[in-house]
């Protein structure tokens, strides 16, 4: 049995299609989650509206129970005044625990050294664009 060896511009004309294939798929499962999860926020809020007409914070029924929950969230709308109240307060247990990268490569540039603690690394991948597409696409 003979084994070819393919085309390299085969290769790469077959993952195209698979990509722009993913990406179509994609594209459709995104937008039917889109339909789907607004006609859930329709339900979610006739069903609130029910529980707060009827005074309640729970439905029960054969088919599951809707009831009410309390979610927490936290968004920043000025960092500049944020990060003032952080440092002025030592509050910096209001802050994620992760580093940037690009701020980790500007230090090893900077002192050709890994921050201590921090385990930094790079990976070759390969990556396949259009023709005549520009390489940040």
């Amino acid at each position: 049995m003979t084994v070819t060896t393919p085309n390299i511009g085969d290769v790469i004309r077959t993952y195209m299609k698979l990509r722009d294939q993913k990406t179509a798929i994609e594209a459709k499962v995104k937008g039917d989650l889109t339909t789907l999860k607004g006609k859930m926020d329709k339900l979610e809020a006739y069903l609130k509206a029910q529980m707060d007409a009827q005074g309640l914070t729970s439905f029960k029924s054969d088919f599951g129970t809707a009831f009410l929950t309390t979610t927490d969230y936290a968004n920043v709308e000025d960092w500049n005044k944020t990060l003032g109240f952080i440092r002025d307060n030592d509050a910096y247990d209001m802050l994620e625990k992760r580093v940037s990268k690009i701020a980790v490569r500007g230090y090893i540039e900077e002192n050709k050294a890994v921050p201590p603690g921090v385990t930094y690394g790079t990976k070759l991948e390969v990556n396949i664009r259009k023709p005549g597409a520009k390489a940040e696409d």
